[in-house]
């Protein structure tokens, strides 16, 4: 392994120790724990685990807290915006900066995203603040112009600083926020072909993943040699509308050409996911032009500049004390006037932001939806099924570990000789495939095909298993006593128990409009009736739970009705099986401290919302790479005995705890690929059944992960959910004496 430092020039932002007095005096262990926890940002996970040494510098897992309100965000996987707070600090009067920080983070709110100013309080660097903390910091004194030179200091002294673009930036990258909106980036200072004073940033974006929603460059600032320099950088600039006229700031127009324009949030949205996908590892930056109705005459706001310029030049000021100064005296040589400007355009690139991480959110859930597809694709070549094992210890070892697969991974009660009790949701599933190319939202009637299946994941998983297990199998639910009920009861005779039907009840169902190429235009859910899923209706069938060998439970269960089931599964000592269903019903079986399950089988998204759960702090990326797996499942194996966690085309994680060392071990089962699939809606929950098959004949790891396959593929070759020719016999036929 190599790893490769650069040295940076003395004289650089990138020094700490220069422009510093000793009026704040720290020590240089104590600083260099907070500057080794900042370095470790852009360090691959697997580098810095092995770089087991630097552990000893780093006082915690991260260098953050979140707010309450960003911390919800997280968990429940919402749309995030990142705010700069040197614009309340040093970019504005008090109590313009407070109206504008409060104003701006309701737009975002209202706009549908979560605002997230960061700043470093008493030297904890925070990611959301509270109403309390914007007032204190709009008129503390003091505070610091936090840039990537200025963090680790400000921390180690616990003082309080305001966060630059580059500041932000970096806790946008620590905090996985990928769009973060302020008024204008810094860039190339005039003269700066003499002075080399080049705000730092230009080289922050030029080596993250963020995208910046701005006004452009600041106008006090050369913006020719600005461009130039993020072109040098790898950053992607866009202007953002129909022109690639490049915004100046105070003005629409600055006389420069943006290399690209972007016409709308989608748009941005998109290039973003892009350039994640690509994995550039640099940023983009979208220049939002002032609404002209605010913008300001380009010859009065140029002659107040350079004006600010020659007396700050005059009076010696230099480096990040000159911005402050110009904007400063440009808003008293122009009456208000820039300040009102700039406090209109930053309102406006804070709607803009908020759509583009809207949109952005659009498309990394359609990843995650394609991730729960457990990885089958068509046209792919078939690749071998094998296992490959992780150990997700800071010492981790090339080669295969000994994960156990030669034993059965849970020893059942041999007394538990009853059915299978599935509880969760029933519904019927409709599709309505649009026949024309063309799709009117005006109330025009279309020709469409079509279909319906049972659903639900409760009962796709309960149906799969009946038919595997020979009819071994009773689902607790609850459907109404219509047609769709009874069209659920007849799809498999006997499945459903006695007393879930409710009198006068809507059965759930859910229907998908989609047009002529199969792609989704609208989901419609009608789901009410799954809060009938009672702790009444699972005490009326206390014996059959009694005498299962194992329980499943999915994420439609109402909250009270888990707890009570968790609870007798723990008094009785029964395995249960959790299937998360989605992201945002995932924690359900840890609202409780006191409930374990046996297995559950999250997709990437819904682990990342369990471990967010449990470490509110947690810091995580939004690929669903090995890495974050490791990090994720090793939190969330503390309450589930086994994981099996999809991650679409990488495969399926199994992840148990060695008995031995106690630590989590990760067993990675690549996909097959297959051609010709009809339907992808059950095949993850056909998956969850296999592998619960796979337990109940007591097979090894590995076998449990081939049922499972095996019954995934029945399900995509089929057009219903559940293949009606599903048995043991087709998925593993060694089972048959």
């Amino acid at each position: 392994m190599r790893i490769e430092v650069t040295k940076q020039p003395y004289g650089s932002n990138n020094i700490p120790f220069l422009n510093y007095s000793t009026e704040n005096t720290v020590s240089i262990i104590q600083f260099l724990k907070f500057k080794m926890a900042y370095r470790l940002n852009g360090i691959p996970k697997l580098v810095q685990r092995n770089l087991g040494f630097l552990r000893n510098y780093s006082e915690s897992r991260h260098p953050f807290v979140y707010s309450k309100e960003v911390s919800r965000a997280k968990s429940e996987n919402m749309p995030i915006v990142a705010l700069e707070s040197t614009i309340i600090t040093h970019g504005m009067p008090y109590p313009q900066n407070l109206e504008t920080a409060l104003e701006v983070e309701n737009i975002i709110r209202q706009r549908g995203a979560v605002p997230a100013t960061v700043a470093i309080l008493k030297g904890q660097l925070t990611v959301g603040l509270t109403e309390d903390q914007l007032r204190y910091l709009a008129q503390a004194k003091g505070v610091i112009k936090a840039s990537r030179r200025d963090l680790a200091y400000i921390a180690a002294a616990k003082l309080d600083g305001a966060t630059t673009v580059a500041g932000t930036i970096i806790a946008s990258e620590l905090a996985d926020i990928p769009v973060f909106v302020t008024g204008g980036i810094g860039g190339v200072h005039r003269e700066g072909e003499s002075t080399l004073d080049i705000s730092a940033d230009l080289n922050e974006l030029g080596r993250s993943k963020t995208l910046v929603v701005c006004s452009g460059i600041k106008s006090i600032l050369d913006i020719g040699r600005t461009l130039e320099y993020l072109e040098t950088q790898g950053v992607c600039v866009c202007s953002f509308g129909e022109s690639n006229e490049f915004p100046a700031f105070y003005t629409v127009r600055s006389g420069h050409r943006a290399p690209y324009s972007v016409a709308d949030a989608k748009h941005a949205a998109r290039i973003l996911h892009e350039s994640h996908r690509f994995h550039l590892n640099s940023g983009v930056v979208i220049a939002v032009p002032v609404p002209r109705r605010d913008a300001m005459d380009e010859k009065v706001i140029e002659e107040a500049i350079n004006s600010a310029l020659t007396d700050a030049k005059r009076k010696g000021i230099r480096g990040k004390e000159v911005t402050p100064y110009i904007l400063s005296n440009v808003s008293e040589a122009t009456s208000g006037t820039s300040l009102e400007t700039n406090i209109a355009l930053i309102k406006n690139n804070a709607r803009v932001g908020a759509d583009i991480a809207v949109e952005f959110k659009k498309l990394k859930n359609a990843d995650n939806v394609n991730d729960s597809n457990i990885g089958f694709r068509k046209g792919a070549e078939n690749i071998s099924n094998f296992t490959r094992t992780f150990h997700t210890s800071s010492n981790t070892r090339s080669g295969a570990e000994n994960c156990g697969d030669d034993t059965p991974m849970l020893a059942l009660d041999m007394k538990a000789d009853g059915d299978v009790l599935v509880i969760g949701g029933a519904n019927v599933d409709r599709t309505y495939r649009v026949s024309e190319d063309t799709i009117q939202l005006d109330g025009s009637t279309h020709a469409c095909v079509m279909d319906q299946c049972g659903g639900g994941v409760g009962r796709n998983m309960a149906e799969a298993l009946w038919r595997l297990r020979g009819g071994r199998t009773k689902l607790l639910t609850a459907i109404g006593d219509d047609a769709d009920g009874k069209y659920l009861e007849e799809i498999a005779p006997g499945l459903i128990l006695n007393g879930c039907v409710v009198k006068n009840g809507r059965t759930p169902t859910y229907a998908a409009v989609m047009d002529s190429r199969g792609e989704c235009l609208l989901g419609l859910g009608d789901m009410a009736l799954h809060n009938d899923i009672t702790v009444d209706r699972v005490n009326n069938n206390m014996t059959l739970l009694e005498r299962a060998p194992l329980v499943v439970l999915d994420g439609n269960v109402p909250q009270i009705t888990m707890d009570h089931v968790l609870e007798q599964c723990q008094r009785l000592r029964k395995p249960v099986f959790f299937e998360p269903t989605d992201r945002r019903k995932a924690t359900k079986i840890l609202q409780n401290n006191e409930n374990t399950v046996a297995f559950s089988s999250p997709n990437v998204a819904e682990l990342r919302a369990m471990a967010t759960f449990l470490e509110p702090n947690l810091r995580g990326s939004l690929t669903s790479d090995l890495e974050e797996i490791k990090l994720l499942s090793k939190i969330v194996a503390k309450r589930v005995q086994y994981l099996i966690v999809t991650a679409g085309s990488k495969g399926v994680f199994i992840v148990n705890k060695n008995i031995t060392t106690k630590e989590p071990l990760i067993s990675h089962f690549p996909v097959d690929y297959i051609q010709n699939v009809e339907n992808v809606s059950g095949a993850g929950d056909c998956f969850s059944s296999g592998f619960v098959l796979g337990v109940l004949l007591g097979l090894r790891k590995s076998l449990c992960v081939r049922i499972a396959f095996e019954t995934a593929k029945a399900a995509l070759l089929c057009k219903k959910t559940v293949p009606q020719n599903l048995n043991v016999r087709l998925v593993y036929p060694k089972s048959i004496k």
